[in-house]
């Protein structure tokens, strides 16, 4: 029979992880179920609970031994390299299965379509502070699809990952083409976005329009890093070291340049220093910019931000109600 793998990656989610691994532990097809834990050393009581899962399901679920924390990446590469499945899929400790048949109405559309390798979940967003459920969270792309690659090898890459990373599906032949071990050396901060453009240089992407997962959007999510965040600089640093490995496995399709990449650096660390209201600090940064960049449009729109503290300060308050608005309508 067709193995599917479920990897569940979890730290300080004792409050959801009992209804992440529920909805999975219900999932009805024809096809033996596997479901591997990768608990993070958490604070709280998370790994207890996943324990008790593994002692009620034998067989089942296997949670993963830990020593010490791994980080995002780390644990997602032990958990998911863990499998042993026909067909991976991966969720998060606070999202969830919301249709027992999700996971055999994807096995079955990669069955049935040889040429797909990726299967996106589509579902709801639920934002938890406004305790509300929306219809619609990945692109419905029915059939085979090269959407995939357009979007992550592009001069306008738009940012983010083409599917969101809640209860994707692929082929374990895949894993061939993802090196762990190397976006671990390189201390990448995040796994989805690597692996969905890898893939997509490899496969094509797929995605049902039937609601299977709800994904849950709130301020305290790994996903969200803010301009408040201590890591914030190291995070985008990590964004380009992305883009780095990515223009060095497939140089064909290099279509964001090294230029590129210390604009958007530059800009991120500007827009830090705009947050702070740290006017000298900015300064500094501009007067030690990278000439390979000076002309660029985001280095003019910082230059006419700090003509003035004047034009400064209202370049911040703007800035600031924008960042509040946006983390409203957002969370």
């Amino acid at each position: 029979m067709t193995r599917v793998s479920v990897a569940v990656i979890t730290y300080n989610q004792e409050n959801t992880i009992s209804q992440t691994l529920d909805s999975i532990l219900r999932q009805r097809g024809n096809f033996e179920l596997e479901v591997v834990i990768g608990e993070d050393c958490s604070k709280d009581n998370t790994w207890q609970i996943c324990k008790d899962y593994e002692i009620r399901f034998p067989g089942v679920v296997r949670l993963l031994p830990n020593t010490h924390n791994l980080g995002i990446l780390g644990n997602f590469a032990r958990t998911y390299c863990s499998c042993t499945g026909d067909f991976l899929c991966d969720i998060a400790g606070d999202d969830y299965y919301c249709d027992e048949h999700a996971l055999e109405k994807q096995m079955q559309y990669l069955i049935q379509h040889p040429s797909v390798g990726v299967m996106g979940a589509n579902g709801y967003r639920y934002y938890v502070r406004k305790d509300r459920m929306i219809p619609g969270l990945n692109q419905m792309t029915i059939g085979d699809t090269d959407k995939a690659k357009e979007f992550y090898f592009t001069k306008t890459y738009p940012g983010g990952v083409y599917f969101r990373p809640v209860g994707m599906m692929i082929r374990r032949g895949l894993l061939q083409y993802l090196d762990f071990d190397e976006m671990i050396r390189r201390k990448l901060p995040v796994e989805d976005y690597p692996m969905q453009a890898i893939l997509s240089q490899h496969t094509h992407f797929a995605c049902l329009p039937n609601l299977l997962v709800v994904y849950r959007i709130y301020k305290e999510s790994a996903t969200f890093v803010s301009l408040d965040d201590a890591d914030y600089l190291k995070y985008h640093t990590g964004l380009v070291e992305i883009r780095r490995y990515l223009n060095e496995l497939f140089p064909n399709d290099a279509c964001i340049t090294e230029s590129d990449l210390k604009e958007y650096l530059f800009y991120k660390e500007f827009l830090l220093y705009l947050h702070q209201s740290r006017f000298k600090r900015a300064k500094e940064l501009l007067s030690s910019i990278d000439s390979q960049i000076k002309d660029s449009e985001k280095v003019r729109r910082a230059e006419y931000f700090t003509k003035s503290r004047l034009h400064f300060l209202f370049a911040h308050l703007s800035k600031e109600y924008k960042v509040k608005l946006a983390l409203f309508y957002n969370t």
